[in-house]
């Protein structure tokens, strides 16, 4: 990735299984200084993630204190997913923005660079992890939409993460267009 500056290397954080959550950023953050280096020139970005088993992530305050401990702040950011955002009890479909005021707050929007966009087969808070199409979901075609072209977030990078062929995938990317309303001039 180093040849091809100015790419995004996502990420899930991992996985605490039997430590506590503070050991397993602890232990996170040391990985991330030992392979990340000033000269860089990819942007690792931590996933949020939904919060099944013990997964670390799920809270905004997770990344943070992860975030805090990276030596490489400029190489560093975080990629919403809306599926896991949802699933992990953040309710992005009636309150996009008071979560996105509460990730400024903990985190700072400087550091949120892409967005996966999908739906979820879940309930809000579940957990559970389960993307589905776009407006096939919980989540819902409307607040997809209100995402892609939400002040603060439509100049992200939004990839498509969605359980379908490429066929399929080349529908949903033909909707989106026809809903992302700003005029990039």
């Amino acid at each position: 990735m180093e040849f091809m500056p100015g790419n995004f290397y996502n990420l899930h954080p991992g996985n605490r299984l039997k430590q506590s959550v503070g050991c397993a950023v602890g232990q996170i953050a040391e990985a991330l200084n030992h392979v990340m280096f000033p000269d860089m020139q990819t942007t690792v970005l931590l996933e949020t993630m939904s919060g099944k088993g013990s997964e670390v992530g799920q809270r905004f305050e997770e990344l943070k204190n992860i975030l805090d401990r990276v030596e490489q702040k400029d190489k560093i950011g975080i990629c919403m997913d809306a599926c896991h955002m949802w699933d992990s009890g953040y309710d992005i479909v009636n309150h996009l923005d008071e979560v996105l005021e509460q990730f400024d707050r903990i985190i700072g929007l400087k550091y949120l660079k892409a967005f996966h966009i999908n739906d979820s087969m879940n309930d809000r808070a579940s957990h559970k992890d389960r993307h589905t199409l776009i407006g096939n979901g919980k989540i819902g075609e409307d607040t997809i939409r209100t995402i892609i072209n939400h002040p603060c977030l439509y100049q992200l990078s939004f990839i498509l993460e969605t359980p379908t062929d490429l066929k399929g995938h080349a529908e949903e990317i033909r909707v989106l267009k026809e809903q992302y309303v700003w005029d990039k001039s």
